[in-house]
């Protein structure tokens, strides 16, 4: 049977999802201590978001130190950058993915992978509203429904997993806009591409090539 993205489903997903109390929890850490003045509680922030994050493929096997990716942060402009975002006039893809990029370099020493994921994941949980959780399994889904780079024009400054990653998320809520009435945020984006993933029986192993994909936008809304 073909799995479609209808309203029913949609509605569905959204339902049977409970916020964590442990997510709620790293929401209220991030708003109540947004500036970084503090090793041991950018610390928290990490190691929070490692174990909600824990079974996703980019964590389990890798050395990562909470305490010295904290004082990075720490030592980083990053109070700087977050205040530019907050106080810009008009905030474009460009402004979020340019400090992506730049949170990404504070990461530097760890794999690409493992920081890009973690840049997206701790800006998501400091700005919700505007930033999509970036792991293997949702950039999966994204494939599997969306081919090309759903407009993202690639350039320096910008992390191109990344940047075609949150083009398509935005591409995505955008064409899912006329079954529920409004835009998804993006954790609401999140639960039903995770939802998705489960129903369509795709595990968390490997990412599957769009090529490999039977399962198009065009048919997903017929």
């Amino acid at each position: 049977m073909k799995l479609t993205l209808t309203r029913e489903f949609i509605t569905d997903a959204l339902s049977q999802s409970v916020l964590d109390p442990k997510v709620r929890a790293l929401y209220d850490m991030c708003f109540m201590c947004r500036h970084h003045l503090s090793d041991e509680i950018v610390a928290d922030k990490l190691r929070l978001i490692r174990r909600l994050y824990s079974d996703t493929p980019i964590w389990p096997g890798k050395a990562f130190s909470a305490e010295a990716t904290a004082h990075n942060l720490t030592q980083s402009p990053v109070d700087h950058w977050f205040g530019a975002l907050s106080t810009a006039e008009e905030l474009d893809s460009g402004l979020l993915l340019e400090l992506h990029k730049r949170l990404m370099s504070v990461f530097a020493d760890l794999s690409e992978e493992e920081a890009r994921s973690l840049a997206s994941k701790y800006l998501h949980f400091h700005f919700p509203e505007l930033f999509y959780v970036y792991d293997t399994r949702i950039a999966t889904a994204i494939s599997l429904l969306i081919e090309g780079d759903c407009g993202f024009l690639a350039l320096a400054e910008f992390d191109p997993a990344y940047g075609r990653f949150h083009a398509c998320c935005r591409k995505l809520t955008k064409i899912m806009l006329p079954q529920v009435g409004r835009r998804l945020s993006p954790r609401e984006l999140d639960r039903v591409l995770r939802a998705w993933l489960d129903n369509a029986g795709f595990g968390f192993e490997l990412p599957m090539p769009a090529s490999m994909a039977n399962s198009r936008l065009e048919t997903l809304y017929s």
